[in-house]
């Protein structure tokens, strides 16, 4: 069974998310920052993980940065969901070794499930 790891910080969002992976009976685990996301990684062990760029304390980038460096966690897929299109952003998390960037006003909630198939079978075809 797949699991995503989703990281957000905006609890209506988590719970439309969640709604949307219940349906979908997607496992899955909520973090509500980027701070230690490695350690809750290596905890959740995801599939994937869905990531807000703009967090308290840590944000996506600065997370998604982590995630790249460490070992245990830098073949993880990454999706980033960002509230702003901004080229710059979305330039550098691909740079970084995000898989996709998404912006959230774009994309249906049920939307993200076929990303998150989409993404998982690309992986799985490049392993």
């Amino acid at each position: 069974m797949t699991k995503v790891l989703l990281v957000e910080d905006d609890t209506s969002l988590q719970n439309l998310y969640s709604r949307v992976l219940q349906k979908s009976q997607i496992d899955f685990a909520i973090a509500n920052d980027g701070v230690a996301i490695v350690d809750r990684a290596n905890i959740e062990k995801p599939d994937i993980i869905i990531m807000d760029v703009m967090m308290p304390g840590r944000n996506g980038m600065e997370a998604l940065v982590d995630l790249k460096k460490d070992e245990s966690t830098k073949s993880i897929p990454v999706v980033m969901l960002s509230a702003h299109e901004d080229e710059n952003l979305m330039l550098e998390s691909m740079q970084i070794g995000a898989k996709r960037y998404l912006i959230k006003s774009m994309l249906e909630p049920e939307n993200v499930i076929e990303i998150i198939l989409e993404v998982l079978k690309e992986s799985t075809d490049q392993n």
